[in-house]
């Protein structure tokens, strides 16, 4: 889940919860506030049927009606001396309530038939009552009253009420998660723009950062410590990489003299020195040569990656193919590898004629090198307005699939014991992409195990020729 969805939720629940809590308080209210008119109704009620029985002139029966209207309210009236039942109104005559203690109320639940009256019954014919008694005292005599009325019309409107709230309280909660996503998308913007630009920042390009307005907020010390974090990596970064350029440069020497002394060696002494076969010292002069290349080969990669960019000059692709094929069919022959051209005469790019020569020798090398008796090289050059294409294809033992994505780390090397036969370090295509990197190319490498092996080159057209 992500922190976007957590913060809708979080701030949904917070708003439902607080809606819920005041809808259940309006509610509570709404629900009561009938009950305590209709108490008080009951109440005037009682009060005028108790002056109606005191003020008839004549000699009033129980079964008489007192006032008009008194056949919606369910009305018994005693003498709480006596106990004597003085009065009651039409529905009491006709509908048995349990009467309530004195001075107390309570709502009560009466089955009857539609047939014998119609107060609004539901479909099983039951009908609510709030039912009051009161006490109530008057020319010298105490009455107690039971009121009550029937109260489906108000169950319905309560009922209603509540399906509204609940209506209502459902919307506010969906209208409250689009209204908390879109702000929680505006809060995270932030965020969002530093992860973006953060993205951006990778080892060749760690002298970028990321933009810090003046605001003094979360997200902007987020930044500045970023930043103070890329500052640190880039100074280790480059420590680095000069600390892998300084000890190739040292390196560099004391091997040539090595090599040169195991030459002037086998060369004074042939045969056996001191009993120690020459084949020996061949194999020392092949192990220092391969050092050698070695260091070369860290040096190249140490210099390149400390670069930025690179001059930009015309350069005629197509010549520097020529020139390079030309060189490698003499190894290619000895094996019967044929070697197949397809690219114009001219192939005019933007770019550093020796950086481009070393990256499409690498290329070649590889091709022959990791090749099958008898196999072929195929090279195609094309042009468009936008690239400069150059595909180089050989036959060969390929590279496994789960491999594919590792040609281009350093020292990598698919077989080991085959590139150990060739002299191979695992930087020749490391030093291939950093070369078509500073010249704002792109390099794709393709294969199939056991069949064949594509490398794609793409250098951008039409660049300024003093870019840099």
């Amino acid at each position: 889940m992500t922190v976007r969805h957590k913060i809708s939720l979080l701030i949904t629940a917070a708003g439902f919860g607080a809606s819920l809590v005041f809808s259940c308080i309006i509610l509570w209210e709404m629900m009561e506030q009938p009950f305590r008119i209709i108490d008080s109704d009951l109440e005037i009620t009682a009060q005028r049927a108790v002056h109606m029985v005191l003020q008839s002139e004549k000699n009033q029966t129980p079964d008489a009606p007192l006032f008009i209207g008194d056949s919606r309210y369910w009305l018994k009236i005693y003498d709480q001396d006596t106990g004597h039942l003085i009065y009651q109104s039409h529905l009491a005559r006709q509908i048995e309530i349990p009467e309530p203690a004195p001075d107390s109320g309570t709502t009560v639940s009466v089955t009857i038939p539609r047939e014998k009256i119609d107060l609004g019954q539901d479909r099983r014919n039951e009908v609510s009552f709030r039912v009051r008694s009161f006490r109530i005292s008057l020319d010298g005599s105490t009455f107690l009253i039971c009121a009550g009325r029937p109260m489906e019309k108000l169950e319905e409107e309560l009922w209603d009420t509540l399906t509204g709230v609940a209506s209502g309280l459902a919307f506010s909660v969906l209208l409250l998660m689009a209204v908390s996503y879109f702000v929680a998308g505006f809060i995270l913007k932030p965020v969002k723009m530093i992860n973006d630009q953060a993205r951006d920042i990778t080892e060749n390009h760690l002298d970028r950062r990321i933009p810090v307005s003046g605001d003094r907020d979360e997200f902007n010390a987020l930044a500045k410590t970023l930043n103070q974090v890329f500052d640190r990596l880039q100074h280790a970064f480059l420590r680095q990489k000069r600390l892998l350029a300084d000890a190739s440069h040292e390196l560099k020497t004391p091997l040539t003299l090595m090599r040169l002394s195991l030459d002037e060696i086998r060369s004074a002494h042939g045969g056996n020195l001191h009993g120690l076969p020459m084949e020996i010292l061949a194999r020392q002069t092949e192990q220092v040569l391969r050092m050698e290349r070695l260091v070369k080969n860290l040096l190249d990669l140490s210099s390149l990656e400390i670069e930025d960019s690179t001059t930009k000059d015309p350069v005629d692709v197509s010549t520097i193919l020529e020139s390079l094929i030309a060189d490698y069919r003499y190894l290619a022959e000895p094996r019967n590898i044929q070697i197949h051209t397809h690219f114009p005469r001219q192939l005019i790019v933007t770019g550093n004629e020796e950086k481009l020569t070393r990256a499409f020798s690498n290329i070649l090398d590889n091709a022959t090198k990791y090749n099958v008796d008898g196999g072929h090289i195929e090279i195609i050059g094309t042009q468009s307005r936008s690239y400069l294409t150059v595909v180089a294809t050989n036959t060969g033992p390929g590279v496994a699939e789960a491999e594919v994505s590792k040609v281009f780390d350093q020292f990598y090397r698919a077989e080991k014991s085959r590139s150990t036969r060739y002299g191979g370090s695992g930087l020749g295509l490391p030093i291939v992409k950093r070369i078509i990197e500073l010249h704002d190319g792109n390099i794709q490498f393709e294969s199939c195990l056991g069949d064949w092996t594509r490398v794609t080159i793409r250098l951008p057209q039409n660049r300024d020729k003093h870019q840099i």
